[in-house]
C-alpha cells in the first residue's frame, strides 16, 4: 500500500551498527572538502559511502533493521521487494554547529544514526510530522527513521567532543 508511504512516519531505536571509529577521521583526512559541505559549518562526507567495501556489512545490518522493523508498517508481510540503501554519508559537527531545515526528495525513507555524541549537549533533531513536531535528543547508537519528504533540521550542538552522525536514504526495490 504505497499510500501509507506518503503518511508521516517516524520510528526510533537504539542499535550498534558496528562502525569502525577510525573510518570517519581517515575519510575526512582523505577528503577534506566535499561538494556537500557548501556553506554549512560542519563536515559532510560525499553521499556514496555505500560503495566502500568496509561499509557494506553495515549497510547489510541497516537494511535488515529497516526491512524487519519498518517494512511491516507499510506493507503486507508477504509483499515482495525490500528497502535498499540508495546513499549513505556522515557529518561531523563541532560545538555550536547545527543544520538548516531540509528534506530528501528522491527517496522514500531517510534515517540518521548517531555514532558519537555527548549526551545532554543540544543538537536535537527536529522532524516536522504535519501537525506534530518531533524533537529528539540524540544518544549514542540512536537510529531514527522517517519519511524522506519530511522537513527536518538540527539545533546547535554544545558538546565538547565531535558529534558523528551517519545519514542515509532508502528506496524500495521489487
Amino acid at each position: 500500500d504505497f499510500e501509507k508511504l506518503s503518511k508521516p512516519f517516524y520510528i526510533s531505536d537504539n542499535v550498534d551498527l558496528k562502525f569502525d571509529s577510525n573510518f570517519f577521521y581517515e575519510y575526512k583526512r582523505n577528503y577534506p572538502s566535499t561538494k556537500w559541505m557548501g556553506d554549512s559549518q560542519h563536515y559532510q562526507s560525499n553521499h556514496d559511502l555505500q560503495n566502500f567495501s568496509e561499509i557494506k556489512p553495515i549497510i547489510k545490518n541497516l537494511e535488515y533493521v529497516i526491512n524487519n522493523n519498518v517494512k511491516k508498517n507499510f506493507f503486507d508481510k508477504n509483499c515482495s521487494g525490500k528497502f535498499s540503501i540508495k546513499s549513505l554519508w556522515f557529518t561531523i559537527q563541532k560545538e555550536n554547529e547545527g543544520h538548516r531545515e531540509h528534506m530528501h526528495p528522491k527517496s522514500l525513507l531517510t534515517g540518521v544514526y548517531y555514532f558519537q555524541v555527548d549526551e545532554n549537549s543540544g543538537g536535537l533533531i527536529n522532524i516536522n510530522l504535519e501537525s506534530k513536531k518531533i524533537k529528539h535528543e540524540p544518544k549514542k547508537h540512536d537510529l531514527l527513521i522517517f519519511n524522506s519528504n519530511l522537513v527536518h533540521s538540527v539545533d546547535k550542538y554544545y558538546g565538547k567532543n565531535d558529534r558523528i552522525a551517519v545519514a542515509w536514504d532508502a528506496i524500495y526495490k521489487i
